[in-house]
């Protein structure tokens, strides 16, 4: 079986108010309980790959400006909510997970320089040889250099209709949300924002790929049975899609 098709995906790990998400709590409890851990890669100041979801860091540490603006040094003094739990390096998520649960592994990055695919390449060079890992991103021009530099690792196109704070141009909004290109890049799976598709991209997905469909942020079970027909898996949060 596919690897994201393989168990329920618990968002930025099995996370509450004691354990953080994208926390080595959270991804601990995660695999524990038996789900497949999604996480969110960022880059540091001095390009060390991070597990960390926000551009910025203050609501999930409490201090001031950009990810990018720290090295990971002075990244690893700051606490995770009013947890003892720090920001993890990817690195330290590997050596905690080593293949125990599959990884769905989301980059985030909005450019096209390769600078964090690049920062990646060995860490998950090494990791997919020998455990369960796929990639995906919103980024159409990550998920293609993914493709040529590990063909063998399934990716998943993520998309969604609704854009509140996310600051992107026309032209890549529509990237995002119509999928123009995913008859070329011929994903393994697409993610549907559960709150935010169409049939028309359902529609599109189903014509001219044969990408399975992943519903992503499920909160509660009445969300899951709503997208339970069309869903071959989902990315959740808040709720156990393993309890009737």
């Amino acid at each position: 079986m596919a690897v994201y098709l393989e168990r329920p995906i618990a968002h930025r790990g099995l996370h509450d108010d004691i354990c953080p998400e994208n926390s080595l709590s959270a991804f601990l409890r995660a695999m524990n309980e038996g789900f497949s851990i999604e996480l969110d890669i960022r880059l540091t100041k001095d390009n060390v790959p991070i597990v960390f979801h926000d551009s910025t860091l203050e609501r999930m540490t409490g201090a001031k400006g950009r990810v990018d603006q720290y090295t990971y040094k002075s990244l690893k003094k700051l606490n995770l909510l009013n947890s003892k739990e720090k920001i993890p390096s990817l690195e330290e998520v590997f050596r905690l997970v080593e293949g125990k649960v599959p990884i769905v592994a989301e980059f985030k990055t909005e450019s096209s320089d390769y600078l964090l695919e690049e920062a990646c390449h060995d860490l998950l060079n090494e990791y997919h040889q020998e455990y369960k890992i796929c990639f995906q991103s919103f980024n159409i021009f990550t998920l293609k250099w993914f493709k040529e530099h590990f063909p063998r690792v399934s990716l998943g196109l993520l998309t969604t209709d609704r854009f509140d704070g996310v600051k992107l141009n026309f032209f890549k909004k529509q990237l995002v949300r119509l999928m123009p290109l995913a008859p070329i890049l011929k994903p393994d799976y697409v993610g549907f924002n559960h709150e935010g598709f169409s049939a028309l991209q359902l529609n599109f997905i189903s014509k001219f790929t044969d990408a399975h469909m992943l519903f992503w942020t499920v909160r509660s079970k009445s969300d899951y049975e709503k997208v339970k027909v069309a869903a071959d898996n989902i990315i959740f949060e808040g709720f156990n899609p393993y309890e009737e």
